[in-house]
Order: C-alpha cells, then structure tokens, then sequence
C-alpha cells in the first residue's frame, strides 16, 4: 500500500468533509446553506445520500480498492442518481467526482509535499479519473431511464385523451380484455 493511501486513511474524515462541503456548494445558497446545517437523514435524504456514496467511495480508494465498476458503481449510483435527476447539466452533475480532486490536495497537500509524494497523488488522481469515466457511464444509463419515463407518460396521456374523445377504436379479438 502506498503511503498516500495511508494518509487518505488516516484523514478520510476530513477529505470527506471538504469534498462534502465542495459538492454542497454546487447548489444554490440557501439550499447549500440548509443541507449543511441539517445532518438528519430523514429530513435531509439527498445529503444523506451524498454523504453516503462519497464516504463508501473514500474507504474503496483508502483500502487500495481496484478502480473498477463492479467495485465502486454501486457508490457511485447513489450520488449519479441524485443529481441526475435534479436542474444540473451533465458537467455539473459529473462535478463532484473532479471535487474529490481538489478535497484531497487541499486536506493532504502539506503531506504530500512533505514526503514527496507527487507520483503517487498523479496515481490517486488518475484513479478518480477513472471513477469520472465509471460516474459518466452510470449518468447516460440514469439520463435514458428518464427519457424513457417521459415518454412512456407522454404516449399515456395521448392514448387517454384520444379514448375519452373516442377516437380510439379497439381490434382486439372478441372475448380478450383490451
């Protein structure tokens, strides 16, 4: 295990607090101000979703895990389906993976120059990149699935108002339920 591995171990709490902070800070003011403050689960579910999935990934990338979908997707998914479905265009939605970036060089910056540690935070960099890639491939999957549900919705709405004009005629066989 690298030594920058260690010390993401060692100060997992605090990086997870600044990107936290970070990924807060990408909605409006009041709402960053409020998800902030309030660290109930049940009163504030999409912070707690957040939080959840970021601190999942920061132990995956603090064990050593391979970067890898079957391994971190899932942590991913919990955060890439929050901000799918809210008013972010797909770069904003995707930023927060790039926040883990800054969190990390902000909080152990001073031990990575210290101990000279500029390859293997170019490494851990990397990694995050490949989350990034993982994130985006999550966030096509959860953008079709929306599409998808509003179409569905549209074409129900139109078959209702084309039967209650009666402009719909059923050929079903005689004796089957339409």
């Amino acid at each position: 295990m690298s030594k920058l591995v260690d010390f993401l171990a060692a100060r997992k709490d605090a990086v997870l607090t600044q990107w936290l902070g970070l990924v807060l800070d990408t909605y409006a003011p009041d709402t960053a101000a409020l998800w902030k403050k309030n660290k109930d689960p049940f009163t504030n579910p999409v912070r707690h979703k957040l939080e959840a999935g970021m601190r999942a990934i920061l132990d995956g990338l603090a064990r050593g895990d391979a970067v890898d979908a079957a391994t971190f997707g899932p942590h991913l998914d919990e955060i890439v389906r929050v901000r799918a479905v809210q008013d972010f265009t797909p770069s904003q939605s995707l930023a927060f993976i790039f926040l883990l970036k800054k969190a990390v060089r902000e909080t152990l910056w001073p031990l990575v120059a210290e101990h000279a540690l500029f390859v293997e935070l170019l490494a851990l960099e990397s990694a995050i990149d490949v989350l990034a890639q993982i994130a985006m491939d999550i966030y096509g999957q959860c953008r079709e699935t929306l599409l998808q549900l509003r179409i569905n919705q549209v074409k129900n709405q139109y078959d209702r108002l084309l039967k209650r004009a009666n402009l719909v005629c059923d050929f079903s066989p005689e004796g089957e339920e339409p």
